[in-house]
C-alpha cells in the first residue's frame, strides 16, 4: 500500500488554469491494489444496476480516519479510510456506496455547478479538484492539497446535498440493493450510529453528517424499506466479510502505531499475520516480517497480495532484484493491475535494470491511467536509462502538465521536440502540452 501526501489534478485543462504554484499538507491518497479490489467489488454490481458502466467511475481512497465518502469532481466517489475502519461490516460500507452511486445517478453533482461557481479558485483547487485527481499523481511532492481545518468549510459547501437529494438517493439505494439481491441493513446500521451525531455540534459530527444531511424520516424510510423487501434476512456471505476484516486489519498495520497493531491482532488467525507482518515491516524488523508473509504465501500461493505486500517489504529494503520476483508472481495471478505494475516496474529498473522489460509495464500503466503522473515519471526514466533523450522528455513533459508544473512541461515538451522526428506522435503531443501552457497563461493575463 503506497501513501501519497500531497495530491495533484483532475483533467489537463482544468488543472492547468487553476493549479496553485505551491504545496500544501492534506489528508494522503492511498493507492493499494487489494482495498481497491475489494471496493470496486462493491461498486461494479451495484454502478450495473444504475445503468453507469463501472469502468466510468473512478474510486479514490483518501486516508482520513473521518467517517466519511462522497461523489464530487464528476463521476469519482471518495472513501475515507474512517468509513472502512470504522464500519462493523462489508454491508454498512456497501449501503454508503449504494447511495453515493444515487447521487451519481440523479445527477446531484451535475446540479453543484452554482456551488462551484460561488468558491473562489483556491478552494475549489484545495477542497474538491486536488482530491479528485489525487490518483492522477504518485509523487509525494507536487499538486495541491486538500485543506483542513478552517478551509473545511468550502468543501462542505461544495459537497452538502439537500434533504430532497438525500432521500432520493436512498430511493435509488434501495433500488440497486434489490436487484443485486443484498439488504438494506447495513445502511440501516451506518443511518443509525449515524443519526445519534444530530444532536452534537458541527465540529463534533463526522463529515459526512455535515455534507449528507440526516433525518428520522430517512431512517424510518430504510427500515419500512427492509420490513417489505425480500432480502431483509440477507447478510454479507463469510468470504466477503472475510476480504472485508482483511482490509481493516491492513489498514490498521499500516496506519496505526505498530505497537497498536501487534497488541490487537495476535493470535494465529491468518488476519492477525498478516496485520502484524505489516507493523514487523514499519518497524524494520523483516527477520519476523519475512516470515510472517512466507508463511501466508504458503498456505495460499495464488493470492496475489501476498506476493504484492512481500515485494514492498523488499522494495523498500533496498533488495529490489528478490521484489522483482514477488512482483512478478503478484502480475501472474493478477495481471494488468496498475496498482501493481507501477513498483513492479520500478523493482525492475533499480534491481537488474533491464530497461525493455521496465518500459513496456509502464507503456501499459499509462495506457490505463494516462494521467497517473508517478508512471509517466518513471517512464520518463526508463526511457533516459534507454538513451532514448526525445521519448523520455515527452514522458516527463506529461508528468510536470499532470503535476502543474506547467514551465518544467514546456521546458521538456520543447526538449521532446528537439530529438523526436517532427510529426511523430511523441512530437505531436509535445506540440499539444505546449499549445495548452500557452494558452493557459494568456488566460492567466487577462
Amino acid at each position: 500500500m503506497k501513501i501519497y501526501k500531497h495530491l495533484a489534478i483532475v483533467a489537463l485543462a482544468t488543472w492547468v488554469a487553476l493549479a496553485p504554484n505551491h504545496t500544501s499538507a492534506g489528508p494522503a491518497v492511498i493507492r493499494d491494489a487489494e482495498i481497491e479490489d475489494i471496493i470496486k467489488g462493491y461498486m461494479t454490481p451495484l454502478l450495473q444496476a444504475a445503468g453507469i458502466a463501472p469502468g466510468a467511475v473512478r474510486l479514490i481512497l483518501i486516508n482520513q480516519e473521518d467517517l466519511n465518502a462522497f461523489v464530487a469532481g464528476g463521476m469519482n466517489i471518495f472513501v475515507y479510510t474512517g468509513l472502512l475502519r470504522q464500519a462493523e461490516s462489508a454491508d454498512e460500507v456497501i449501503g454508503v456506496i449504494a447511495h453515493e452511486i444515487g447521487h451519481i445517478a440523479g445527477g446531484h453533482i451535475a446540479r453543484l455547478g452554482s456551488a462551484y461557481e460561488n468558491a473562489s479558485t483556491q478552494a475549489i483547487a484545495t477542497a474538491i479538484l486536488g482530491v479528485a485527481a489525487a490518483v492522477a499523481s504518485g509523487r509525494a511532492d507536487v499538486g495541491a492539497a486538500v485543506a483542513a481545518g478552517g478551509q473545511s468549510s468550502a468543501i462542505r459547501g461544495v459537497l452538502a446535498h439537500t434533504r430532497a437529494q438525500e432521500s432520493a438517493a436512498d430511493q435509488a439505494a434501495f433500488r440497486y440493493l434489490e436487484t443485486t439481491g443484498q439488504s438494506v441493513q447495513g445502511l440501516i446500521d451506518m443511518l443509525t450510529r449515524l443519526s445519534d451525531q444530530e444532536l452534537l455540534s458541527s465540529r463534533h459530527q463526522d463529515p459526512y453528517v455535515r455534507t449528507h444531511p440526516l433525518s428520522r424520516d430517512r431512517l424510518e424510510t430504510t427500515k419500512a424499506f427492509l420490513a417489505r423487501s425480500q432480502y431483509k434476512g440477507i447478510n454479507t456471505g463469510t468470504a466477503k466479510q472475510g476480504r472485508f476484516k482483511r482490509m481493516q486489519a491492513k489498514l490498521a498495520g499500516f496506519i496505526d502505531p505498530p505497537s497498536t497493531t501487534l497488541s490487537k491482532y495476535q493470535t494465529d488467525d491468518p488476519i492477525d499475520r498478516y496485520a502484524r507482518a505489516i507493523a514487523y515491516y514499519r518497524r524494520g524488523n523483516l527477520e519476523k516480517a519475512i516470515p510472517l508473509i512466507d508463511g501466508l504465501i504458503a498456505s495460499s500461493p495464488k493470492d496475489p497480495y501476498l506476493h504484492e505486500l512481500k515485494g514492498q517489504i523488499l522494495m523498500d529494503n533496498g533488495r529490489s532484484i528478490e521484489a522483482e520476483a514477488s512482483y512478478d508472481a503478484a502480475l501472474t495471478l493478477r495481471p494488468g493491475d496498475p496498482a501493481i505494475m507501477l513498483p513492479a516496474a520500478n523493482a525492475v529498473l533499480e534491481g537488474r535494470g533491464d530497461t525493455a522489460k521496465a518500459i513496456e509495464i509502464l507503456q501499459d500503466v499509462v495506457f490505463r491511467e494516462p494521467r497517473n503522473s508517478s508512471a509517466w515519471r518513471q517512464l520518463g526514466i526508463g526511457y533516459g536509462k534507454k538513451g532514448d533523450i526525445g521519448l523520455a522528455a515527452a514522458a516527463l513533459a506529461e508528468s510536470e502538465m499532470l503535476n502543474g508544473q506547467r514551465d518544467n512541461a514546456a521546458l521538456q515538451a520543447k526538449r521532446a521536440q528537439f530529438h523526436l522526428p517532427k510529426g511523430s506522435p511523441g512530437w505531436l503531443r509535445a506540440e499539444d502540452i505546449l499549445r495548452a501552457v500557452s494558452k493557459n497563461s494568456e488566460k492567466e493575463k487577462q
